[in-house]
């Protein structure tokens, strides 16, 4: 039986333990791990083919969700998302990438430099699996590359994220004779990074390209975090025919798609 993902995170561990000088951040090496865990298992398609048949009644689920906190509750059944029945070489650099550049940026505590670490996290696991030969060389090469490449732009996203939801929480440069005031209409969902200028912001959604919802007056300073593709998880408001923003969550780098939609709201007053 080939190695696992699971065995090959365990023994990276290990290894990092056996060895003082680099054993003090065993416990966050352990939380990245953990977070790719549940990236891989929840959030990829590395697990579809495996998921179980839903049961065929109400009554059935609910016996089975009996069953299952039973087990729980008897030890039985173990609570932690485990990777032991997937093949290290079942996963790629482009799972890789999306952890770091897309999963870890939809948790508002994370920060570029958690992304950083993690990112070095999985470089060095990386290096180590290269000693213990578990892959070819140049792919395991290619897979700390892809973690390069993807790494800057995921950093700018989260400090991107942070600066947007600060601005917001101060009020948004919103303009006095305009509080208070209802708001006309919404859009929310992921838009898209249309256009930037020194101080505007214009955003598309994918359900309506053409139709560009702007300008939104931002700080130089946040402009400059962003780049025309980003994809944000936002709400905008118009009230006296500008565009604000109501509410913030995670940007998304251009390196990986997230499909966007477009919802319509009922009426606000902020």
């Amino acid at each position: 039986m080939s190695l696992t993902l699971q065995e090959s995170f365990d023994s990276f561990l290990l290894h990092l333990q056996n060895h003082d000088d680099e054993a003090q951040d065993l416990m966050q090496h352990e939380q990245v791990f953990q977070r790719l865990t549940e990236y891989l298992i929840y959030y990829s398609d590395l697990f579809q083919a495996e998921e179980m048949e839903a049961p065929s009644s109400p009554q059935a689920w609910e016996e089975s969700l009996e069953n299952f906190i039973e087990q729980l509750m008897q030890g039985d059944q173990d609570p932690a998302p485990s990777l032991d029945g997937l093949p290290f070489e079942r996963i790629d650099g482009e799972y890789l990438r999306d952890f770091i550049a897309w999963h870890l940026l939809r948790d508002p505590s994370v920060d570029s430099l958690m992304v950083q670490y993690a990112a070095e996290t999985l470089m060095a696991w990386l290096d180590y699996a290269k000693t213990q030969h578990w892959q070819d060389k140049n792919i395991l090469l290619s897979w700390q590359d892809i973690i390069q490449d993807a790494l800057p732009d995921a950093k700018r996203a989260a400090i991107a994220a942070h600066l947007l939801l600060y601005h917001i929480r101060l009020g948004g440069g919103i303009s006095p004779r305009l509080r208070g005031k209802r708001f006309e209409t919404f859009k929310e969902g992921h838009a898209r990074v249309a256009q930037i200028t020194d101080t505007e912001l214009w955003l598309a959604f994918d359900n309506a390209p053409k139709a560009m919802i702007g300008p939104v007056l931002l700080p130089k300073t946040i402009l400059q975090q962003l780049r025309i593709g980003d994809v944000i998880d936002i709400e905008l408001g118009k009230r006296g025919g500008i565009w604000t923003i109501v509410d913030i969550g995670p940007v998304y780098p251009a390196v990986v798609y997230v499909a966007a939609e477009e919802m319509a709201l009922p009426d606000k007053i902020l």
